[in-house]
């Protein structure tokens, strides 16, 4: 029986394996750690597009906080000196009506303002600096953005001299007499220091009236008394005292339309009714 069974066992055919269970006993036949190798194609992987976004999202937030205060600090400190240092006074524009002054004068006296910076300067002070020269009432200084200083001056009037020292505008303040100011037609005022303000006064209404009869006058003295003394332009010395001025002032108005100018020399009116009259010597 053992012979029989051996005998039907090798007359049985031979079941045929399937290529799956095939390549599965190769695969164990392998050394053990090495894989099968696949012949043949391979397939390349598809890249992806480089994105700004995905690049900007790696980076890490304290840097990029780190170098925005750096970039504001950087410009603060361009800014400061740029206000400290740099952005000079390139222009300056004067408007005012000149009677005194030339352009040219007066643009010398501000040439230092172009050293200055637009930011840092002083409008003040040029207002201050312009103020202090002769004959300067009043001064407007602004800056115009970005490089300009904007300057609007107004004259003072002289309208007589003072003591042959200074000058006086029609509101009896002094004002400085320069070398290049021309004064040959301006009358010539006399009188103590503070009595400015009244000599000025009184030269105004002696003038008012003479100019009605056309005669001009040349100077007013007051004394350390307060006696009045006039020059006319005629030539003629007018003495008129410390009292009664208008009614004496009257009475000199209508000798001069009677007398003749060329032969008198002095009109004494500190009588109370009078005149007493010197001739000029012939």
């Amino acid at each position: 029986m053992l012979v029989s069974s051996m005998k039907d066992h090798a007359s049985k055919p031979r079941k045929k394996r399937s290529q799956p269970d095939e390549a599965k006993r190769k695969q164990r036949s392998l050394p053990h750690g090495r894989a099968a190798t696949n012949k043949g194609a391979t397939r390349l992987e598809k890249k992806t597009p480089f994105s700004f976004t995905r690049a900007a999202s790696a980076i890490p937030v304290w840097l990029v906080q780190s170098v925005f205060v750096m970039s504001l600090l950087i410009a603060a400190v361009w800014g400061l000196q740029q206000v400290r240092w740099g952005w000079p006074v390139e222009n300056v524009e004067i408007e005012g009506e000149f009677r005194f002054w030339q352009a040219e004068a007066l643009a010398k006296e501000l040439l230092w303002v172009k050293e200055q910076n637009f930011f840092s300067l002083d409008v003040r002070e040029v207002k201050t600096s312009i103020e202090h020269l002769a004959l300067i009432k009043s001064a407007q200084v602004k800056k115009v953005w970005p490089d300009t200083l904007l300057v609007k001056f107004k004259e003072d009037i002289p309208v007589a001299v003072w003591n042959q020292q200074t000058l006086l505008n029609p509101q009896g303040e002094e004002l400085v007499l320069t070398d290049h100011f021309d004064s040959a037609g301006l009358p010539r005022l006399f009188g103590p220091k503070k009595k400015t303000e009244q000599v000025m006064r009184q030269f105004q209404r002696f003038q008012s009236r003479l100019l009605a009869v056309d005669v001009a006058m040349v100077s007013l003295t007051m004394n350390r008394v307060g006696s009045w003394q006039i020059e006319l332009e005629n030539g003629w010395t007018i003495r008129l005292g410390r009292q009664q001025l208008e009614q004496r002032l009257g009475r000199l108005i209508e000798l001069l339309k009677v007398l003749p100018q060329e032969k008198v020399a002095v009109v004494d009116l500190r009588y109370g009714k009078g005149a007493a009259i010197k001739w000029l010597s012939v």
